[in-house]
């Protein structure tokens, strides 16, 4: 059973009663029984009053007045755990039933209307000295909750009697699906309620207020709505206590403006517990709400929170296409039996794994928000905010996600992100950050890859999502530390074709980084690019790393290197041999590596004048010409290759190195073996027979003025 009710009350009486008080008794009328019917359900639930004073009918119209639901029940949902109290009361002055009409156990009206409705629900800790609502009123209560609808109406009403369980002894699991059910057997065109307002209170330490206005439903059948309205919807929190030896309180105001839901369907939820079936997995098409605002108040004279006093805001924002399918209500009903029954660890590991195995998947097709700000003021200048500049402030454009999914996201982007500190004066800038094509395990995976992690850290891997982009372009940083803000006109990384969570295609451009060279802060290399009439560093860089599986080589190809004005470099680098278990057991690389072959490598150091300007600034502090310097270092390398020095490859090379230093333009090393080595047997002959590298890799060196 997924409740226990111990005191033969229904828990379910204050949710029921919310839905269908549009009725309640005395004279036979369709509205009377119908009034009767629901009166005579909540009493063999335990309600301590179901009546109404007197049911006037004039043939067209039934006045059900002063019709009042109240009642008390406890329930525990841990056998092991003290029993929980509520108590609640709906009370409705007068209810207009227009032209009623009965079939069997179908009732129709062409409107049902209420000039107010008051209800009440409270939570309170079980006594013996409790024995009333009034007691409970009067107690230490946990949480309680008062309210008031205004103007309500339902026009074209139709409901389909069914009989509801009755569950004074606790509630099934089949008793609790046909309640649910129950929520689908009525039709009306319009329901509205012109304000709905509340007020709440938590342990006499948090209090709410709530008002919701023009609160409008269209088009209502068997469990779907057309379209759902809230012109308005505000709320006021505040949360009071005593930190660092004083009183402190927050309080919050947010408002949300032209609500709009369509298509809403419960449907496919009740088909996740059991309670029916559905007709499609979408449970809402549109979700859009046209502006967000709220405020946070910590008290001016309370130095110990980050802020005094925040202030957001938001325009239209919208939510398409929510949808759920593939939830097992048997196993979802078990795992949460399991969770009070389980008499180990193990065993509520054991329902945590079948609860979210049941939960089924779900997706959303798009969502965003635009023109968000926020803004702050710390403690101090929030008690001057109308004067003072805020301490925080952040805006945002436009944030949306595509393709949503319990194991994916197609896209999340962010764009026009501007942010500032006051106290660092730093300020930040960025034109669009977007991540795409990710993808996770199931929450299953995750939770067991986690405990596995503990004893093999290789596990792991397994709960590591991929990604397909990552991707910035338009950022800019300053602060009073830069005297010039800090560039990046572009990074881009695009990854696929993965193995687990490891890319065998991987694709990385950074263009455009550009900052101060006095970041550098080296003052070697600050010398250098002052000579150089460097006094802002631009930086490019581009790769691409791939994996074919069909011939397991490993290629580096175009990774290009390019500090304007000082150094550009390239590179194309082969490895084959490269099994696809590297990727599957990358702890094990070492192993897998051993094995591997190089296939050729070519590497290019063009328009280079910051190697120069090294070699100058040496031979400065050496007090030799820069000439003589580069031939002398160059001849040193060389001879401290042992073996290696005497062949053809060195000396070539050597030659083409004092020419390049000289003249910075291109030099080319290319390495082309007629068929592809093993690099222990690279690793070999490194140490034990230098001089026959370069003749097996088919080494080679090209200087071009």
């Amino acid at each position: 059973m997924p409740f226990k009710n111990s005191r033969r009350q229904g828990f379910f009486a204050v949710s029921s009663a919310v839905f269908c008080l549009y009725a309640t008794s005395a004279l036979s009328s369709p509205a009377s029984d119908l009034v009767d019917k629901y009166n005579d359900w909540f009493l063999a639930n335990g309600a301590t009053t179901a009546s109404y004073a007197s049911a006037v009918d004039d043939g067209a119209n039934t006045q059900i007045l002063d019709h009042k639901i109240e009642g008390m029940f406890s329930f525990s949902l841990d056998k092991d755990k003290p029993e929980l109290g509520v108590y609640y009361a709906i009370t409705t002055p007068k209810t207009v039933y227009l032209n009623g009409s009965r079939s069997g156990d179908t009732f129709s009206f062409e409107s049902i209307s209420t000039e107010g409705m008051q209800f009440e629900v409270g939570f309170f800790e079980t006594s013996d000295a409790i024995q009333s609502i009034q007691d409970a009123r009067t107690s230490s209560e946990i949480f309680h909750l008062d309210g008031d609808a205004k103007d309500y109406i339902i026009e074209s009403y139709s409901e389909n009697w069914m009989d509801l369980p009755v569950v004074t002894d606790g509630i099934t699991t089949e008793e609790f699906q046909q309640l649910l059910a129950a929520t689908t057997r009525v039709s009306y065109y319009r329901s509205h309620i012109a304000e709905l307002s509340a007020n709440s209170t938590i342990l006499n330490g948090v209090t709410g207020e709530y008002t919701l206005k023009n609160f409008e439903y269209m088009g209502a059948r068997d469990g779907f709505i057309e379209a759902n309205t809230i012109e308005e919807y505000t709320y006021t929190t505040n949360m009071s206590g005593f930190v660092d030896g004083q009183d402190v309180s927050t309080t919050s105001e947010t408002k949300y403006s032209d609500i709009e839901i369509l298509d809403q369907d419960i449907r496919p939820i009740l088909a996740l517990l059991g309670a029916g079936t559905a007709p499609s997995d979408l449970v809402t098409s549109l979700y859009r709400v046209g502006s967000f605002a709220t405020t946070v108040n910590n008290g001016a004279s309370n130095d110990s929170e980050p802020f005094g006093i925040m202030e957001m805001t938001a325009g239209s924002s919208v939510t398409e296409e929510v949808r759920i399918s593939g939830g097992d209500a048997t196993k979802l009903f078990a795992a949460m039996e399991g969770f009070s029954s389980a008499a180990s660890e193990a065993e509520n590991l054991d329902n945590v794994y079948s609860l979210l195995d049941a939960l089924g998947s779900f997706s959303i097709a798009y969502s965003d928000v635009n023109d968000i700000q926020i803004k702050a003021w710390d403690p101090i200048s929030a008690r001057m905010k109308d004067t003072k500049s805020p301490s925080f402030e952040v805006s945002l454009d436009h944030a949306s996600t595509t393709d949503l999914t319990t194991n994916s996201l197609g896209q999340i982007k962010v764009e026009g992100l501007y942010g500032a500190v006051e106290s660092e004066d730093a300020v930040f800038d960025l034109d669009s950050f977007e991540l795409a094509d990710i993808e996770w395990p199931s929450l299953r995976t995750i939770v067991e890859s986690a405990m596995l992690a503990q004893v093999d850290p290789s596990a792991a891997l397994d709960a590591i999502p991929t990604i397909g982009l990552i991707s910035i372009s338009g950022l800019s940083m300053q602060s009073k530390e830069l005297d010039t803000p800090v560039v990046l006109d572009e990074l881009s990384i695009e990854m696929d074709n993965h193995i687990g969570p490891i890319p065998t295609r991987l694709s990385e451009v950074i263009d455009g980084l550009s900052f101060d060279a006095a970041l550098l802060e080296e003052p070697t290399v600050l010398g250098m690019l002052d000579r150089l009439g460097i006094e802002r560093v631009h930086l490019t860089q581009d790769f691409h790393i791939t994996w074919d599986e069909t011939t397991e080589d490993l290629t580096l190809e175009k990774f290009e290197f390019d500090l304007e004005n000082g150094l550009r470099l390239r590179a194309d680098i082969q490895i084959g041999n490269i099994p696809r278990a590297l990727f599957e057991r990358p702890h094990e690389a070492e192993a897998v590596i051993a094995l591997a072959t190089f296939k050729g490598a070519q590497i290019e150091v063009m328009d280079s004048p910051l190697i120069s300007e090294m070699l100058e600034t040496q031979a400065e502090q050496a007090g030799v010409p820069a000439e003589l310097l580069a031939s002398m270092l160059i001849d040193g390398t060389v001879q401290q290759a042992g073996p290696l020095a005497k062949t053809e490859f060195a000396l070539e090379l050597a030659k083409a190195a004092k020419s390049f230093v000289g003249n910075p333009t291109n030099i080319r090393v290319t390495l082309a073996p007629e068929a592809a080595v093993p690099l222990l047997q690279l690793g070999g002959l490194a140490a034990l027979a230098p001089q026959q590298l370069p003749k097996l890799l088919g080494a080679s060196v090209s200087y071009t003025e």
